[in-house]
């Protein structure tokens, strides 16, 4: 049984540990304590934590058990032996806890971090995890790069790093660029990059569009898909439109295009239609439709409805009550 238990991860033992507390009547307020230990939270009794009785955790042996000694321990309590110690079971799961909240304390870097209560094997890892950490730091352009950590190999690695980012960054104008370290190559790139930016700002209208600097090819085209750009803007109804930039066909076009959203508009109830833009006979059309929905409300008991816009005869196919009702 004891290999068995020796193999338990720590949070089963303890959940043991507690079961076993309980079945010697050990009072529930102990079970609280010692989760409140056990979470560091400042409503921690540590000698509420060992049944009444016992002896209190300050006056059990100092040296932290190993493993395989609180697994020996956790047999003789479980199996209700005379020489089983609460207190010791207790103050070990709760030194544990605090040794994993330190370890997990000195992995984040937190303040709160002990590195002489690490072990050797838990030092070693901290080590290695901060020393990946500087590297990938160092890669990435960060601030918290210590570059005097780095082994030959690793700031060779970051130079190249650091070099690919400023070329990138140059090219792109995203970010900070020094052109000193570009090689005639690279320059070559970053220039051809950004008049290939610059033609794109100007087609899109950006604000960062210098057309100082285009080719007169450049300049025709971008010209071409500015005037495309307003006619689809005046077409849509939405974005800039400058109906003094359309040639006649276009703004023929727009303004059919102006009416039909119009209608559609006015079609939905919408608050932005315009009546008085429609014809006489879409006006007439639209009266006649708003009628005979008007009709169907009042029928169906369901809609806004209302009686002073019905003819004697369909006012007489109303029933009664729906008559008589207010609307």
């Amino acid at each position: 049984m004891k290999p068995l238990l020796r193999n338990l991860p720590w949070s089963q033992v303890f959940c043991i540990a507690l079961l076993s507390a309980f079945a010697f009547g050990q009072a529930p307020d102990a079970h609280d304590s010692l989760a409140a230990c056990n979470a560091g939270l400042h409503a921690c009794e540590a000698v509420r934590t060992v049944p009444p009785g016992l002896p209190a955790p300050g006056r059990a042996e100092q040296k932290s058990p190993g493993a395989a000694e609180l697994s020996d321990r956790l047999v003789v309590c479980t199996n209700g032996w005379e020489t089983c110690e609460f207190s010791l079971l207790a103050q070990a799961e709760l030194n544990s806890s605090e040794h994993q909240r330190n370890v997990s304390d000195c992995r984040n870097g937190s303040q709160a971090c002990d590195r002489s209560k690490l072990t050797a094997q838990e030092a070693i890892a901290l080590a290695v995890a901060d020393h990946k950490r500087n590297v990938s730091d160092c890669t990435d352009g960060f601030t918290s790069c210590d570059h005097s950590r780095l082994t030959p190999s690793e700031a060779h690695g970051v130079v190249v790093a650091e070099h690919e980012r400023n070329f990138s960054d140059c090219k792109d104008g995203l970010g900070p660029c020094d052109g000193v370290k570009l090689s005639a190559s690279e320059a070559n790139q970053v220039a051809s990059a950004r008049r290939q930016q610059n033609v794109s700002d100007c087609r899109d209208g950006a604000d960062s569009c210098d057309s100082s600097k285009l080719t007169a090819a450049e300049a025709t085209g971008v010209k071409s898909a500015q005037q495309q750009r307003n006619l689809s803007n005046c077409s849509d109804g939405w974005g800039d439109c400058d109906h003094s930039k359309l040639t006649r066909p276009e703004a023929r076009g727009v303004a059919t295009a102006e009416h039909q959203r119009n209608l559609s508009e006015c079609k939905d109830g919408l608050e932005t239609c315009d009546y008085s833009a429609l014809t006489a006979a879409e006006a007439g059309a639209l009266q006649k439709a708003e009628h005979q929905r008007n009709y169907a409300a009042c029928l169906k008991g369901s809609g806004y409805c209302d009686l002073s816009r019905l003819t004697p005869a369909e006012a007489g196919a109303i029933p009664p009550a729906r008559s008589d009702s207010p609307q």
